[in-house]
């Protein structure tokens, strides 16, 4: 019987369907709501870039935070308030579908945001007793019925009509607020301070995307060792590690010199301790292919990790550096470009999972709550400025580069042993590999101790050359 070869899915597939939740098996009511919440990221996004292009030409509203006086475009107070409102819709709608551990928390946060965006600055007395008490009942009713409701599947089904539920609810307080604020400034106080919660409450994110800078360079490293074991056997492999780890002090010396980058004297610092673990290895006599392979990548990986966490702590990226060199993006558009794209990676871990207390449905609908009130925060605060200097309010880039690279280099090298000791094919790929016959299998011909040999002449010749070099910049 014939079989059909199933077809190869296209590149742009291949290379961004990983960043996406999987739709399949879903609800049809949930793809809508994927599918709406996808584009109202790229909305954002986009709206990020034509408010970069109009720079001062749009209407602001001025205002007093911290006896700081700032303004904002009315544009953005306008679009982020609705981004505000369909966040909580996704934020709540997800929760309720949860647990309620989980729900109770956000509604409680909830709860905090609205009391932040009630118009308190009203010229009516009357109107904010009424908007107070409207809120009171509100919450109330949501406790009552979420209390009799909660072991039910009520709360787990249905998930759109939940959603226009929370998004009319929600939207009902919000337009209140704003219909009878004093002011314009009054609400963008408001504004200012809820997504200043926002972004406290999100810094989390950031600390564990610091270890993001780590896995890049923990992949770099494992691409070029799994090329060595596929192709060269244990005696040329291993030669080839002695000659990486010797080469690497010398390198980074004449590196360090070049850019004046103290960073670098970590990554000198690594390469010496890599040389004392691989003598370690040879004298308990438990080198092998996998220990060894191990060394290769850690060596290989430490530039690149040393290297992101001085770019980072000097706020800036390897895609920004080229941007800015030949001035296609504005460098904050990129940065929150690349902090969403980070957050799609996250987000397709988050979703695939299904649980008691997070069910999948209610994951997806968390993460997009989370991923617009997100990208709100970054759009409302990169443009949130000093009226005098027109110089940010709040610096999130230079905030978050920080997080990144203290994160990743307080919880890196315990990250690193964590996986060297539990979870070594992350470092080296599925053991069976090196367990393979390589493919250069004829350069087994020559002996172990020829190519040993071999690549300690050509190291110390390569290093004595590159120290000859350094000393000649010296002088």
């Amino acid at each position: 019987m014939d079989t059909t070869n199933p077809q190869k899915p296209g590149f742009l597939r291949r290379t961004f369907a990983e960043n996406f939740i999987d739709l399949q098996g879903l609800p049809i009511s949930l793809k809508i709501l994927i599918i709406g919440g996808y584009l109202a990221v790229f909305g954002l996004l986009f709206f990020t870039l034509l408010v970069e292009l109009a720079g001062d030409y749009l209407p602001t509203v001025q205002f007093t935070v911290t006896e700081e006086n700032l303004k904002l475009p009315l544009v953005v107070m306008a679009v982020t308030s609705l981004a505000f409102i369909l966040g909580w819709a996704f934020l709540l709608t997800g929760a309720a579908a949860a647990n309620p551990r989980i729900f109770l928390p956000v509604l409680a946060l909830f709860a905090l945001q609205l009391f932040l965006v009630t118009p308190w600055q009203t010229k009516l007395g009357f109107l904010l007793f009424l908007f107070v008490l409207l809120e009171a009942f509100f919450f109330l009713m949501v406790l009552i019925i979420y209390g009799l409701t909660f072991r039910k599947r009520f709360w787990h089904d249905s998930s759109g009509l939940h959603f226009f539920g929370w998004l009319g609810a929600i939207s009902v307080f919000v337009f209140l607020s704003v219909g009878t604020a004093a002011t314009n400034a009054s609400v963008a106080v408001a504004l200012s301070g809820n997504f200043s919660i926002v972004l406290i409450l999100t810094l989390i994110f950031w600390v564990v995307l610091g270890f993001s800078i780590v896995d890049l360079g923990i992949q770099i490293g494992r691409a070029f060792t799994q090329i060595g074991l596929r192709y060269l056997p244990f005696s040329a492999f291993s030669a080839l590690i002695v000659f990486v780890l010797l080469i690497h002090p010398a390198v980074i010396a004449l590196v360090f010199w070049l850019t004046k980058d103290g960073f670098l004297l970590l990554d000198l610092l690594f390469s010496l301790l890599f040389i004392l673990g691989a003598l370690v290895l040879w004298f308990a006599r438990r080198w092998s292919a996998a220990a060894s392979a191990v060394l290769l990548t850690l060596s290989l990986a430490s530039p690149v990790v040393i290297l992101g966490l001085s770019m980072a702590f000097t706020g800036q990226d390897f895609a920004e550096l080229l941007l800015k060199m030949t001035g296609i993006f504005p460098p904050l558009l990129l940065f929150v470009g690349l902090t969403t794209y980070n957050l799609f990676g996250m987000g397709v871990a988050f979703t695939g999972v299904d649980g008691r207390v997070l069910p999948r449905r209610a994951r997806v609908l968390l993460y997009f709550g989370t991923l617009i009130l997100v990208v709100a925060t970054m759009l409302f605060l990169s443009n949130e400025r000093v009226a005098e200097t027109s110089q940010l309010f709040v610096d999130i880039q230079l905030l978050i580069n920080g997080l990144l690279a203290l994160s990743a280099l307080a919880f890196g090298i315990p990250y690193v042993i964590w996986m060297v000791w539990k979870r070594r094919e992350a470092l080296i790929g599925p053991e069976k590999d090196s367990l393979d016959t390589p493919r250069w299998i004829w350069l087994e011909r020559i002996s172990g101790q020829v190519w040993f040999a071999l690549s300690l002449i050509l190291a110390c010749s390569c290093s004595c050359l590159l120290t000859g070099i350094l000393f000649w910049l010296i002088q």
